[in-house]
């Protein structure tokens, strides 16, 4: 049988080429690295297939503006895996993938304007029989994985609440003027909210345990966090009726971008909410390489109390990675193994969180790299869980 062709957008780029290195290691498909620069693309299909020794691997120029250019390509692929720093290009990209008869997954930040247009297009998306998986990756992608994992440990689940932590050598990476705009956006439009006494409530800056402090290992240490609301979580309390708190949680970068750029940011979106933000971008750039400092790493962690057989029980589960791009790629590559095989494969529109089975892909991930620490019995201060 012919393997599968995978096409990704942004396949140079940092998680792109991390995701691309993985699916050569992990699966037997063939992949398409596509973007703007035909030389960039060229260069990293060429370091993979000496890497490998294989040539699997082909590197083209395409823009996701270009609906024609995107179509024709589209219809030599499979799956085309959105890795790029061009979300504006949402609706091109969909309506090429549509046009190609293929299927379609993504890894962007969480956005409220991307899963609109996703949504608007689930009547063709299941009328042609394809799969679209969308808001794939760390966060989002595996909080509600977790809560969904953790919660076999519990007869009745009370609370689950996951933080993560994202520490980048910033000085490291080469960030495009789209990485960095999407960035900052997605930053300036997330809700602050969480689940609380049954019922999700924005956080309010005079209720200090709204932001909780919370503890990430001994590398990192205690973080106060700040809710951020993932479309994945949504439905926790739906699946789980018994849950009385639940949210997403994300430690900040460093001072700083979290008492200056963020609150100037902030502002200026209240004050001018359709203006541009050229100058918040580059400081926040700015600030992000001059004041981050080792450690660095990533940490996404649940921490859930609940009953098992009468008993009040209470569990941490704990995911370290060094490479924040690696983190990123590792649970895509898990995600689409169980696509190859065929278990999560069916037409309509679908999060990651939600189709792919927990403990696979768990296993999977610590497989390919993930750190996985489990910890039951642990006693929480009623300050450092919500």
């Amino acid at each position: 049988m012919k393997e599968k062709t995978f096409l990704i957008l942004g396949g140079y780029g940092n998680t792109g080429f991390a995701l691309a290195w993985l699916l050569l290691r992990e699966t037997a498909v063939n992949l398409v690295l596509a973007g703007r620069n035909f030389n960039k693309a060229y260069k990293a299909a060429t370091v993979l297939n000496e890497t490998f020794e294989e040539n699997r691997v082909t590197g083209i120029q395409l823009d996701a503006a270009n609906f024609n250019n995107l179509k024709r390509f589209f219809k030599s692929a499979d799956v085309v895996i959105d890795a790029s720093s061009t979300t504006q290009y949402t609706q091109t990209v969909i309506s090429a993938a549509l046009a190609a008869n293929i299927d379609y997954l993504d890894i962007h930040l969480s956005s409220a304007k991307k899963l609109a247009v996703l949504k608007s297009n689930c009547f063709e998306i299941e009328k042609q029989g394809l799969c679209f998986i969308t808001d794939c990756g760390f966060h989002p992608g595996l909080p509600a994985v977790l809560i969904r994992y953790i919660a076999q440990y519990f007869d009745t689940l009370q609370k689950a609440n996951v933080a993560g932590l994202f520490r980048l050598d910033w000085n490291q990476l080469t960030l495009s003027k789209a990485t960095v705009d999407d960035f900052v956006s997605e930053i300036l439009n997330y809700r602050p909210l969480f689940f609380r006494n049954y019922r999700w409530q924005k956080a309010l800056m005079r209720r200090m345990n709204d932001y909780p402090k919370i503890h990430f290992g001994e590398k990192f240490g205690w973080h106060y966090c700040t809710p951020m609301f993932l479309e994945e979580m949504r439905n926790i309390p739906v699946v789980f009726p018994e849950i009385e708190e639940s949210g997403f949680f994300a430690a900040g970068f460093n001072w700083f971008v979290d008492g200056i750029v963020l609150p100037l940011a902030m502002l200026r979106q209240e004050i001018y909410p359709r203006g541009k933000h050229k100058w918040i971008n580059a400081l926040m750039d700015w600030g992000l390489k001059k004041f981050s400092k080792p450690p660095f790493g990533t940490v996404l962690k649940v921490e859930a109390a609940g009953e098992k057989d009468n008993h009040a029980n209470e569990m941490e589960l704990q995911l370290y990675h060094q490479d924040a791009y690696k983190f990123t790629a590792i649970p895509v590559t898990a995600c689409l193994r169980q696509y190859l095989n065929g278990t999560i494969r069916k037409p309509g529109l679908w999060l990651m969180a939600h189709i792919v089975e927990p403990k696979e892909l768990l296993d999977d991930m610590e497989n390919m790299g993930i750190r996985v620490q489990k910890s039951h019995s642990i006693k929480f201060a009623s300050s450092q869980m919500v």
